[in-house]
């Protein structure tokens, strides 16, 4: 005997096809009210000022850096610009960085390679449990090639390309926030300009200018989101988003710098942010127990658009060590944790290559 299919609507009949109907523009329109998720995003990078300068180093030069860095968050603003009440976070991070000067073409050529972890603490965000998944982030390497070294009329332009790649800790879509990304890769090509002003006035010795401005290229992510029983929904089920996309982040340094002596410098800046929205596609909401799937409409999880603050200083200790530090505020945030105040401090141990011997 052939199988007969089941047919939801001749089961419910016209009162259940009216209802069905009408749960689903309700659910399509209640689900995802509150940002489920938030994912990590590769962008923009932790360039300081003068670090560009260093394109005067020697030749086998090798540095090797630390970072540490704590800010606390005092609100999460959603990317249509609305803050979500009491929300707040502690973000720690620290990496480690590896960087070697080598020469192409008659030029220097760093090359470079960080490992960075991340995570969050005294976390609230409203509608959702604040589960954190922290850890690893998604590894660095980078090449700077320099156009321009010349210490002697104190200007430096070099390009910079940063490459992301996803091999951080694995991405938990059941977790709202998460440090690394959802499985995407990210090229940052960027360009740093370093210009004395001292040429230009006596007033201004040991005065400059740096410019850091990048544009971040991301490919898609899988499966950003996976909730069980929104707290959104009036039915118990699973939503499921199976796609990520991101628009290009750019990202703009400007710092003023006072260099009072060889590698002691004191700046203060200005950051602005913008693009990069992460948006999640292909959203459908599984009512439990029921053969019920609701598609949803694509949901913004984020954005990279922030204005920020630096105070930055950078003090020698002694012949091959120094240590740095950017104190930063967001003086404006859409789409993420607003940095109501943050610190990072970088510590720095410079290989000189051993002159020749005679």
């Amino acid at each position: 005997m052939p199988r007969a299919w089941w047919n939801p609507r001749q089961h419910f009949g016209r009162w259940g096809a009216i209802a069905l109907t009408a749960g689903t523009a309700l659910l399509g329109s209640v689900v995802g009210w509150h940002t489920p998720a938030i994912a990590g995003s590769d962008n923009s990078s932790d360039t300081y000022a003068g670090d560009y300068q260093a394109g005067s180093l020697p030749i086998g030069t090798f540095i090797f850096l630390q970072y540490a860095g704590y800010s606390h968050a005092n609100a999460f603003v959603t990317s249509a610009g609305n803050v979500l009440p009491n929300s707040h976070a502690n973000i720690f991070e620290e990496f480690s960085r590896v960087a070697y000067f080598a020469q192409l073409w008659g030029h220097p050529l760093v090359i470079e390679a960080e490992l960075p972890f991340a995570t969050l603490t005294d976390v609230n965000l409203p509608g959702t449990n604040s589960r954190v998944a922290g850890g690893l982030v998604d590894p660095v390497f980078h090449l700077t090639y320099f156009f321009i070294n010349d210490a002697r009329t104190e200007r430096w332009l070099g390009l910079t390309n940063y490459f992301y790649f996803p091999l951080g800790r694995s991405y938990d879509n059941q977790s709202p926030i998460n440090v690394s990304t959802a499985r995407q890769f990210t090229d940052v090509p960027q360009i740093g300009y370093t210009e004395g002003l001292g040429k230009f006035s006596p007033a201004l010795k040991g005065v400059f200018f740096d410019l850091i401005a990048n544009a971040s290229f991301h490919t898609d992510g899988d499966s950003p989101v996976n909730v069980v029983n929104p707290a959104s929904s009036p039915l118990p089920g699973v939503l499921n988003y199976g796609k990520l996309t991101q628009g290009i982040s750019y990202d703009v340094k400007g710092f003023l710098r006072y260099e009072p002596k060889t590698s002691l410098w004191f700046a203060v800046g200005m950051e602005k942010s913008w693009g990069g929205e992460q948006v999640a596609r292909n959203g459908t909401f599984t009512v439990a127990g029921l053969p019920i799937v609701i598609p949803q409409a694509d949901l913004s999880l984020g954005k990279d658009d922030y204005l920020r603050g630096h105070f930055q200083f950078h003090v020698p200790l002694s012949q091959d060590f120094a240590v740095a530090a950017d104190i930063f505020h967001d003086f404006d945030r859409v789409g993420g944790f607003r940095q109501d105040i943050g610190v990072e401090i970088r510590l720095s141990k410079f290989f000189f290559p051993q002159p020749p011997s005679k």
